[in-house]
C-alpha cells in the first residue's frame, strides 16, 4: 500500500516443499534450515488506474521456521508467541505499480507470519480451551464482586469495620484479577488466532502477516542490510492439495 492508500492487491499461490534450498537469505533463516518454495501461479493481475496489469513471478523462492524465544509482533501489532515464525520469499521480476504503491522490477519480497506447525500440540491446545473459558468466567465473577462492593460503600451505611474488610476484599480481588488476566493472555498467545488457515496435515498459519523488501544493495552476508514496510498479506490454504 502506499501514502494515498492505494493498494496492490495480488493473488499467489505456493507449495512449500521439503527440499533443500540452494540460497540462504539471513532474515528467512539459516541455509540449512532453509527449503524451496515452489510459485504455483507464475502471474497474477491487478486493476490500475491504466487498466488490467499483469505481474509475473519467478518459479520459486525459499522458506523456513524460527522458533522464537520470545512475544513476538505479529501483523496488527499484537504480541503473540506462535510456535513458529514463518518466513519465506518470492521473486517479483516484473514489479507492479498503482499510483503510489509499487514494487520495483526485480524486487524480493519477504513474508513473515505465525505458524503453529505441531498438530499434536495443537490438539492440545484445544483440550484447554474449558480451562480457558474457566479463566474467562473467573474473571468475570471477579470483576463483578468488585463492582458490588464499590457500589455498595458509594451508597453510604457501611460501618469502619465493614470498610475495612471490603478494603481486603478489594486488595485481594486485586490480586486474583492480575492473576486470571496474565494466565488468559498467557493462552491467547500460544493459541493460533481466530481464522487462522488450515493446511490438509493440520499445520496452521495467522491470517494476516507482514511484506518487507530490501532498502539497500548490501550483500545479505555482510551487516548493514536494512528492510522497508512492504505491507500486509493475508493467507489461506489451498483447496486441494498440490
Amino acid at each position: 500500500w502506499g501514502e494515498s492508500g492505494a493498494r496492490l492487491p495480488i493473488n499467489v499461490d505456493v507449495k512449500f516443499t521439503t527440499t533443500p534450498s540452494p540460497t540462504r537469505e539471513s532474515l528467512v533463516g539459516p541455509k540449512d534450515q532453509t527449503y524451496v518454495l515452489d510459485i504455483l501461479s507464475k502471474t497474477s493481475t491487478f486493476v490500475s488506474e491504466s487498466g488490467q496489469q499483469e505481474v509475473t513471478f519467478a518459479d520459486s523462492g525459499g522458506w523456513c521456521i524460527q522458533r522464537p524465544t520470545g512475544d513476538v509482533r505479529n501483523a496488527a501489532g499484537s504480541a503473540v508467541r506462535p510456535e513458529g515464525l514463518l518466513r519465506f520469499w518470492i521473486d517479483c521480476p516484473s514489479g507492479a505499480k498503482k499510483r503510489d504503491a509499487a514494487v520495483f522490477p526485480g524486487t524480493r519480497i519477504f513474508f513473515t507470519t505465525g505458524v503453529w506447525d505441531d498438530p499434536e500440540g495443537l490438539e492440545g491446545l484445544e483440550g484447554v480451551r474449558s480451562e480457558y473459558e474457566r479463566v474467562v468466567d473467573d474473571l468475570n465473577r471477579v470483576m463483578d464482586e468488585t463492582r458490588e462492593i464499590r457500589e455498595e460503600n458509594q451508597e453510604g451505611g457501611v460501618g469502619v469495620l465493614d470498610k475495612l474488610k471490603d478494603f481486603g476484599a478489594l486488595v485481594d480481588n486485586s490480586k486474583e484479577f492480575d492473576r486470571l488476566q496474565s494466565k488468559k493472555e498467557a493462552m491467547e498467545k500460544a493459541a493460533p488466532p481466530l481464522g487462522a488457515s488450515e493446511a490438509a496435515n493440520g499445520v496452521k498459519i495467522a491470517p494476516k502477516g507482514s511484506l518487507v523488501i530490501k532498502g539497500n544493495k548490501i550483500p545479505d552476508w555482510l551487516p548493514g542490510s536494512e528492510y522497508l514496510i512492504l505491507g500486509t498479506f493475508s493467507a489461506k490454504a489451498l483447496d486441494t492439495p498440490a
